[in-house]
């Protein structure tokens, strides 16, 4: 059975597992950083875990750029786990949870050329790509979808 649920602060020791076996096909091993200060601020209730049969599979989660954006954030899945559904279902979790926010206009995610067609799937469109932009040297794919 599949599990979604606000994260805590003890969750983090299986993120940060999760996010390194991402590494370095995902992630850049220096990113770890950001996200636990991500992880330990103020986004904490709209950061989410995902659970199969009771294992931590990963987590995602949405911040507010301002009263009328959101942006997708800090998604990540275990490998072992990779094309079965649970990014997807992490991610529409955040989309419906955004929806219902009647001031919102855009949901946002900033991807990579590794991950851009998921997002495509889901309904983002792509803004614009800056090249080599992340540590690994992939390329920023600004993704986004208009609620209006």
């Amino acid at each position: 059975m599949v599990v979604i649920r606000t994260a805590q602060k003890q969750d983090f020791k299986f993120l940060s597992k999760i996010f390194s076996l991402n590494v370095p096909k995902y992630f850049d091993k220096k990113e770890l950083y950001d996200f636990k200060k991500y992880f330990n601020s103020k986004n904490l209730e709209s950061y989410f875990i995902i659970e199969y049969q009771g294992k931590v599979l990963g987590g995602g989660g949405y911040a507010y750029e301002n009263i009328k954006t959101a942006r997708i954030c800090w998604l990540f899945i275990d490998p072992n786990y990779h094309g079965l559904g649970f990014g997807k279902k992490l991610v529409n979790y955040c989309i419906k949870i955004l929806k219902n926010n009647r001031k919102l206009n855009v949901i946002e995610v900033e991807t990579s050329n590794l991950t851009y067609k998921f997002y495509e799937k889901l309904n983002f469109k792509i803004e614009y790509i800056k090249k080599d932009y992340w540590p690994n040297n992939d390329d920023l794919y600004f993704m986004k979808i208009d609620l209006i």
